[in-house]
């Protein structure tokens, strides 16, 4: 449906639990008839002719109760999780995609929620803080932001790519509000034509267009937030956003200030050039390649862990392991291109793993190109 995000089966919870009861009823009824055939008892009531098992016609009949194992053993490869970190190791790459101390933009639940499981329960990267799109449109959400304490960044755990600097830590919240300030800023606002966002300090001046939803056009409280940030901490706090938001940068108008680092975005003070370490990509942008080769080739976790399933069952979560792909696919050409002939056939086999396994072979010509 329309009003839905997307389809899920958890959707049909209670149509699914009627639909037990109903097949556990039937299956007692098959017991029980083929209990009744085996060794069959006449009812002893007066004018009652119905036939009615017997005891131990019930324990000879049992074997067919094995009929529920059936669900259990032919879902059983598609729904067990175990072995399976890729979740998990997405969630380190993307966090280790993000600078010391930086602020992370991200879309929703499929690339919020695991950085949050690796935070808060694996300890990885949590001098990283996430803004998620949708939680800030929420005023508790912001106030979690506001009171969130401030991480010492772990240099010995964090990718080598970050080592052999010093990383100033943050002194205060991503944003420079008061409780009641953040609670005022409006759920949205109108704009009629574009609006002009410039950063004290640094090159970035960027035309802000407004965003379309439905009949409206402006800026969701969200949108508001992001800016309130990157006026705030930006550049003192790195500043990322997550691939897997699309094209929410170019929404903004920050994408020429942005370079493609691993798994996300970066935000820069100044317009980026292509030079020896940054290259142009089509449809991607500029791209830093050393930064993601040392990511990928030191760091990354996912691409092995992806390449050892055999089924990728969430179809919705699987623009992830294309980002894997894409990323990849970026990293051979340019590495074929400096004559690294190796490492690039090497990291190809990987995409190729990737896509085998999460069922993405039909997107890797259409990508390669």
């Amino acid at each position: 449906m329309p009003r839905e995000v997307r389809d899920r089966d958890y959707f049909y919870l209670w149509s699914f639990s009627a639909w037990s009861v109903w097949a556990a009823l039937g299956l007692v009824f098959v017991w029980e008839t083929l209990a009744a055939i085996i060794d069959p008892e006449r009812s002893r009531i007066a004018g009652d002719s119905s036939v009615l098992p017997r005891r131990r016609s019930w324990l000879i009949a049992t074997p067919v109760l094995a009929i529920a194992l059936i669900p259990l053993l032919a879902n059983w490869k598609s729904a067990s999780r175990a072995g399976q970190t890729d979740t998990a190791d997405f969630a380190a790459d993307l966090l280790n995609s993000v600078e010391p101390y930086g602020v992370l933009v991200t879309s929703g639940d499929n690339d919020t929620f695991p950085l949050w499981y690796a935070q808060e329960v694996e300890g990885i990267r949590k001098d990283v803080v996430v803004a998620c799109l949708s939680l800030l449109n929420t005023d508790w959400y912001t106030r979690q932001l506001l009171r969130r304490p401030i991480y010492e960044y772990d240099s010995l755990r964090g990718p080598a790519l970050y080592r052999g600097r010093v990383w100033k830590k943050p002194s205060g919240p991503p944003l420079r509000l008061t409780m009641q300030e953040a609670d005022a800023v409006p759920p949205a606002i109108a704009l009629s034509s574009s609006q002009t966002f410039r950063k004290e300090g640094t090159d970035l001046v960027v035309n802000i267009p407004p965003r379309q939803f439905g009949d409206f056009a402006g800026l969701e409280r969200a949108d508001i937030l992001v800016l309130y940030m990157i006026r705030d901490g930006f550049p003192d706090r790195p500043f990322f956003f997550s691939r897997t938001t699309g094209s929410y940068a170019e929404e903004l108008g920050f994408s020429p200030y942005t370079v493609t680092t691993g798994l996300a975005r970066k935000l820069l003070p100044s317009r980026p050039r292509p030079g020896a370490a940054i290259v142009a990509v089509q449809g991607e942008g500029l791209f830093d390649l050393e930064s993601t080769r040392s990511l990928w080739e030191n760091s990354f976790r996912a691409p092995r862990s992806m390449a050892r399933r055999d089924l990728w069952v969430d179809r919705p979560s699987a623009g992830i392991p294309y980002l894997y792909i894409r990323t990849g696919l970026v990293l051979q050409v340019a590495l074929m291109h400096l004559g690294k002939r190796d490492e690039a056939a090497r990291i190809r086999a990987q995409v190729d793993s990737i896509a085998k396994a999460t069922q993405l072979e039909d997107v890797i010509a259409t990508t390669s190109r």
